[in-house]
């Protein structure tokens, strides 16, 4: 029998007793819940040990057939089948040979739960294969399981695994499919490896074309969608773009295979990215929205979102021409509502802006659905946008006592002063403010030991007493706008308020091979993004132009222009 040769080769290579190896097969059997013979306990264990029994038995190890929830750590020579239910992407990085390696991932599903599947290298090529897309039935063959990143239990796929699409020899009937579920945009979250969802497309931003770290030309652009709990911008990037190119502001879609990350640059928010496997369908349905009824202005600003109330219109400005970053010329409308609690300005663009603009009075009451609640950074207070979903009804409305907005005599401490300077009009030194879309990815990023007292490096300091040390970090993008471009440096908090990290943790990444893999995802997240910055411009003899050091930005998208022009539309 198989299992004496088996014994007699462990006993002779490892010198263990034939106690030894009992009590091994019988903890391997436990580990694998009985799912596996003598024979391939000892298989596996000789595998474990080094032992070379292939020649014994080349076929046994596909008789190890398990169920995901089967799956233990550090188990080897696994064969696994199940449903492909998301694909990830796949990413290259630098070998310490100096090779290009890739490694790409999977979730695979069974009846009994999900795991998530590895492939390194050639394996990747798989991902090219037509027939890989969600619900398609693989077998992986001597794998081996190990601890993920996040903790958990992964399938790795190497140089001696096999992997078979669609294969012959599986009951497909044992493998039930995988039904699509969308996940409303209030639940989406980073934890989220792959997700699908639908809305309604509230806005689409024009393409941006960008230089990536390679030096090959890149673009970007993005939708805004919308369901009933909220909504999301999706980017998608390069010849993904494709899929958006049909759709227009009021098509209700699906969309599979996404990606969602913690936003970096805008607190507590999550955005969402396609891939080459995200796939877009236009559906015939409707949004079903039923927003908040708020009975007092006041308390507005309490809330956020879409909501509706009702008014006194009490200021009505006139009609405004804006031309946004893209180029467009569209309308713009401001009005005030106020009742005998507090006031809020509201906004309409483009045809409603035109529209409005003819009908509306002060001394009209007023009734607002499905309004949109937005923050000013110049007003401090939540103001209100009119959107596609908006409607505006006039009614039969007294109030007593209203509240008139007063407006602001000042800026806030840290704000813009919105005295933006074109570009390639700068040509001396000094302070000045810029707005424009970062245009290329990060290529590195630069460190230096500084004083907490004075904020020189260490080595400039002149503090009689020095301060503690930390670690300082510096980052250098370009920035575009109509007329041109520039680079801008952001140094210590600015820098990690761009990448959104602390350079103590960035510092620890900057000498490993997770590195270059870094800087690709701070560039996938700050490639194609609005920014006004307000800084120190001086000559750079070595570049032979101007360059800015930031010492304050924030964030701007065209579809929030109006917090870059309300100081205009003020004065």
């Amino acid at each position: 029998m198989k299992t004496e040769a088996y014994i007699n080769k462990i006993i002779e290579d490892t010198g263990l007793s034939r106690t030894d190896i009992q009590t091994l097969v019988e903890e391997k059997k436990e580990e694998l819940k009985g799912l596996i013979s003598d024979e391939g306990a000892l298989f596996v264990i000789a595998k474990e040990l080094g032992v070379d029994v292939t020649s014994e038995n080349k076929e046994l190890l596909n008789e190890i057939e398990l169920n995901i929830s089967d799956i233990t750590l550090n188990m080897k020579n696994i064969v696994i089948v199940g449903r492909i239910k998301e694909i990830h992407r796949v990413n290259s990085f630098n070998k310490k040979s100096g090779e290009t390696g890739h490694v790409g991932s999977f979730l695979l599903h069974d009846n009994t739960g999900d795991i998530r599947i590895v492939l390194w290298d050639e394996q990747v090529s798989i991902f090219k294969d037509e027939r890989f897309e969600k619900n398609e039935i693989v077998k992986i063959s001597n794998a081996n399981a190990k601890k993920g990143r996040e903790g958990g239990i992964e399938i790795h796929v190497g140089g001696f695994s096999k992997i078979n699409l669609a294969p012959e020899d599986v009951d497909y009937k044992k493998y039930s499919k995988i039904k699509e579920q969308f996940v409303k945009i209030q639940d989406i979250n980073e934890n989220l490896g792959s997700i699908s969802t639908e809305g309604k497309v509230m806005s689409h931003f024009p393409v941006k074309d960008f230089v990536r770290k390679d030096g090959q030309n890149g673009s970007v652009s993005s939708i805004i969608l919308r369901d009933s709990t909220g909504k999301v911008r999706i980017t998608f990037w390069n010849e993904d773009i494709e899929k958006i190119e049909n759709l227009e502001e009021g098509d209700f879609i699906s969309l599979t295979n996404l990606n969602p990350r913690k936003s970096t640059y805008a607190e507590n928010r999550i955005d969402v990215h396609a891939n080459s496997w995200t796939k877009i369908t236009k559906k015939d349905k409707k949004l079903n929205l039923e927003a908040k009824f708020i009975d007092k202005i006041v308390k507005l600003q309490d809330e956020k979102g879409y909501i509706s109330f009702q008014g006194v219109i009490t200021a009505v400005e006139d009609l405004r021409r804006i031309t946004l970053k893209s180029g467009d010329d569209v309308s713009l409308l401001s009005f005030t509502v106020s009742d005998d609690t507090d006031s809020i300005r509201i906004t309409a663009w483009r045809e409603k802006a035109d529209e409005l603009s003819k009908s509306l009075k002060a001394g009209e009451g007023i009734s607002l659905k499905s309004v949109e609640l937005r923050f000013s950074n110049y007003s401090d207070k939540n103001e209100a946008t009119i959107s596609i979903d908006s409607s505006l009804e006039k009614i039969d409305l007294k109030i007593s006592n209203l509240k008139i907005a007063k407006t602001p005599t000042k800026e806030k401490t840290g704000s813009f002063s919105k005295n933006f300077t074109e570009i390639n009009s700068i040509q001396s030194s000094g302070f000045f403010e810029i707005k424009g879309f970062i245009s290329n990815e990060l290529k590195n990023i630069r460190f230096y030991e500084a004083c907490t007292n004075c904020r020189k490096k260490i080595d400039n300091c002149t503090c009689d007493k020095k301060g503690d040390s930390k670690m300082t970090m510096i980052v250098s993008h370009i920035v575009e706008d109509e007329s041109g471009k520039i680079r801008a440096t952001f140094i210590g908090e600015a820098a990690e308020k761009l990448v959104g990290t602390e350079a103590d943790l960035v510092v620890k990444v900057k000498d490993t091979p997770d590195y270059d893999k870094l800087l690709e995802k701070f560039s996938s997240e700050l490639v194609g993004r609005d920014i006004m910055i307000r800084g120190k411009v001086k000559f750079n003899d070595y570049s032979d132009s101007y360059e800015i050091v930031a010492s304050n930005f924030q964030d701007i998208n065209v579809e929030e222009e109006l917090d870059n022009i309300m100081k205009e539309i003020l004065t």
